[in-house]
C-alpha cells in the first residue's frame, strides 16, 4: 500500500524524442513512422502528505535562532524522483528554511535545503519551494524552521514518480552518450499544430523536443494574457535544482516531474518555464503556446517579467559546478534564435515590472533567490559567458539582412512580421518583413523600404513586379520635397506636396529612363503626381506637376509639358 495517496497527472503522450529543426519549413516536415513512438510504461504519479506541526512544547530553537515549526519523521515510501514542499498562499516566507532528508539505495543521506521560490501570486495556486530532482529515492523526512516561530498553513510534501521513457526500439543510452544517440529526430506534421517558424531567421532555430515527445500533460490552457503582443524583451535564466547525475534518457522524466509539481502541487496552469535544457544540450519545449511566441510563463516571480520574457531553466544545480559545455552551447543557440526573431541585442538593459534588468538576466535579479546558482550566474556576464556567446554566435551566423537589422535596431524595424525567406525572381535573394520596414537582400545589395515607399512597392508586387529588387537606400534630391529610392528596373519618388499627405509614385522601364534624362524633379516636368499606369490603346502614362510622359504602343515615349 502506498505511503501517500497517488494522483495521476496525465498519460505520457509520446516518449521518443521529437525535434523541430530550422532545416525545414513547417509545411515540409514529415510525420514519424507509426512505430517511431514508444508506448508509455507508466503515468506520472504525484503523492502528497501533510507535514505536521511541531507542538509548542516540543518546538526547538535552531542554531540560527529560528524555531522548528513542522516536521515529518523519516519513513519509507515507494520510489520517487522529485520532491517539493508547498503551503497556502499569503504566508511571509522570509527566512523560512525547508529541508528534506532522503533515503536512497537503502541509506539515509544528509539534510538538503529546498529553496523557497518566491512569486507575486499572479499565477495563483500555492506557495512553495523549488522542486528537487533526486533521481531515485524510497524514503523521506521533512523539517521546516521559521525565524518568527510561525508556521505556514497547509504544509504538504509532494513526491513524484515521473514514469519511464524508453526509446523506441532501443535501450536507454548510457549517461555519457550524446543526445542524438538517445533518440532519433522525427518531425511533427503541419496538420498537428506545426511550428510556424520559417528557416533563415537571423539565427537558426536549434532542435527542440516538443511537448508531445516528453509526455506533457494535456489540457494545460492558461488564462489570458497568455501571449504578449509586444514580444519578449529579455531572457531570465534558471535552474531546476537537484542532482547533476542523470542520463540523457532521464531528462524527459525530469521535465514531466517538474510539470506535475507545478500543476498538481503549486496549482499552476502548466509548467513554469518556457524552455528547459539538460546537461547533454537537449532543449525541451516548456509552457504550451508556441516556441516562437512570447508565452507568459511563471518563471520569475514578477507578473510583468513573466509576460514579457522567456524563461530558460537549466537542469541541475550550479552553486559550485558550472553548467556543462553542451548546456552552454544549447542555451546560447536558443536565446540567440529567440532574440533574433524580435531583433533584441544580447547586451543592454530594459525596465519592466519595477525592475531594471539585463537583456539576459538571472532569476536572482528579479526576486530574492539563489537561482540559477552562483556558478551559473557568474557565467551570464563573464568574458566569453552567455551574453558574449549569444552576441558572437548571432554575428557568426548573421545574414546580410540580420546584419542590417542589428545596425538599425529594434526601434527602427519594429517587431518581426515574417522571418527571412527566399525568393527566386531574378536576380533572386531573400526578404524579411518587420512592422515598420521590409528588408530585401539580393546580389545587388541589402536595402530596407519604409512608410509610403514600402506600400507603393508592395502594391506593384514587390520584387516580383515591374520594379525588381532595390539597388539603393532612399536618398534626398535637389528638390527638398522629393526623396527617391532606386530599383533594378525603376524608381519610387517620395513626394511631400503642400497641404497634401506624403505620397509615393513609381516609374519604371522606358518612362523612368526618359524622366531621368529630363533631370527628374528638377527638370521641366516637375515632381510626380501619379504612379505610371496603363491607359487605352496599350499605352502607359505618368503624370507630373507640369506635364506627362506617355509610353506609346510602338515603344516611343512622348513628352507633354503644360
Amino acid at each position: 500500500m502506498r505511503f501517500i495517496s497517488g494522483a495521476i497527472v496525465g498519460a505520457v503522450l509520446a516518449t521518443s524524442m521529437t525535434f523541430v529543426s530550422s532545416s525545414a519549413h513547417a509545411d515540409d516536415v514529415v510525420a514519424p513512422p507509426a512505430d517511431a513512438v514508444a508506448a508509455p510504461t507508466d503515468p506520472v504519479d504525484v503523492s502528497t502528505t501533510t507535514v505536521p506541526a511541531v507542538s509548542q512544547g516540543l518546538s526547538a530553537a535552531t542554531a540560527d535562532g529560528g524555531d522548528l515549526v513542522a516536521e515529518l519523521p523519516a519513513r519509507k515510501t515507494d520510489d520517487f524522483g522529485l520532491v517539493g514542499v508547498t503551503w497556502d498562499r499569503g504566508f511571509d516566507a522570509t527566512g523560512l528554511l525547508v529541508e528534506v532528508r532522503l533515503r536512497t539505495a537503502g541509506a539515509w543521506g544528509e539534510w538538503q535545503e529546498l529553496h523557497v521560490e518566491g512569486d507575486d501570486g499572479s499565477e495563483g495556486g500555492q506557495d512553495g519551494t523549488e522542486p528537487l530532482w533526486v533521481g531515485s529515492a524510497d524514503g523521506i523526512s521533512v523539517r521546516v524552521t521559521s525565524p518568527t516561530g510561525q508556521r505556514p498553513a497547509g504544509l504538504k510534501v509532494a513526491t513524484i514518480d515521473p514514469g519511464t521513457t524508453p526509446a523506441a526500439g532501443q535501450a536507454s543510452a548510457p549517461a555519457a552518450a550524446p543526445a542524438s544517440s538517445v533518440s532519433p529526430a522525427v518531425y511533427r506534421t503541419s496538420s498537428a499544430s506545426a511550428v510556424t517558424v520559417a528557416s533563415g531567421a537571423t539565427a537558426p532555430m536549434p532542435p527542440i523536443i516538443l511537448r508531445s515527445a516528453w509526455g506533457a500533460a494535456p489540457n494545460t490552457s492558461c488564462s489570458s494574457p497568455n501571449v504578449s503582443p509586444g514580444g519578449i524583451k529579455g531572457a531570465v535564466i534558471h535552474h531546476t535544482a537537484g542532482t547533476n547525475t542523470y542520463t540523457a534518457a532521464q531528462s524527459a522524466q525530469i521535465v514531466r516531474a517538474t510539470q506535475a509539481y507545478h500543476m498538481k502541487s503549486r496549482k499552476w496552469c502548466d509548467i513554469g518555464y518556457n524552455f528547459l535544457v539538460d546537461k547533454y544540450g537537449q532543449i525541451f519545449e516548456g509552457r504550451n503556446g508556441g516556441i516562437d511566441r512570447a508565452v507568459r510563463a511563471a518563471h520569475s516571480g514578477n507578473a510583468a517579467v513573466n509576460e514579457n520574457t522567456m524563461g530558460v531553466s537549466m537542469m541541475g544545480t550550479f552553486s559550485t559546478m558550472a553548467p556543462t559545455q553542451a548546456t552552454k552551447d544549447a542555451v546560447t543557440k536558443l536565446v540567440a534564435w529567440r532574440f533574433s526573431l524580435v531583433g533584441l541585442p544580447a547586451s543592454g538593459t530594459y525596465s519592466l515590472g519595477g525592475k531594471t534588468l539585463n537583456r539576459i538576466a538571472g532569476h536572482r535579479d528579479v526576486v530574492g533567490t539563489e537561482c540559477p546558482g552562483a556558478a551559473a550566474y557568474a557565467w551570464l556576464s563573464a568574458p566569453g559567458g552567455l551574453r558574449d556567446s549569444v552576441a558572437g554566435y548571432t554575428a557568426s551566423v548573421a545574414t546580410p539582412i540580420a546584419q542590417r537589422v542589428a545596425k538599425l535596431g529594434a526601434g527602427a524595424t519594429g517587431a518581426l512580421v515574417q522571418a527571412e525567406y527566399p525568393f527566386y525572381t531574378a536576380p533572386g535573394g531573400t526578404k524579411a518583413r518587420y512592422k515598420k520596414i521590409d528588408i530585401i537582400s539580393s546580389p545587388l545589395g541589402t536595402f530596407s523600404l519604409g512608410d509610403v515607399v514600402r506600400s507603393r512597392y508592395n502594391s506593384l508586387k514587390g520584387q516580383s513586379g515591374a520594379l525588381g529588387v532595390p539597388t539603393g537606400i532612399i536618398v534626398t534630391t535637389a528638390r527638398s520635397q522629393v526623396r527617391m529610392q532606386r530599383f533594378h528596373h525603376g524608381t519610387i519618388y517620395r513626394v511631400k506636396r503642400k497641404n497634401k499627405k506624403v505620397a509615393a509614385y513609381a516609374l519604371y522601364g522606358k518612362v523612368e529612363n526618359k524622366y531621368r534624362s529630363l533631370r527628374e524633379a528638377s527638370g521641366k516636368l516637375g515632381v510626380p503626381t501619379k504612379t505610371q499606369t496603363k491607359i487605352s490603346g496599350g499605352r502607359e502614362r505618368a503624370y507630373f506637376s507640369k506635364g506627362t510622359l506617355t509610353l506609346q504602343s510602338n515603344g516611343r515615349v512622348t513628352v507633354s509639358v503644360k
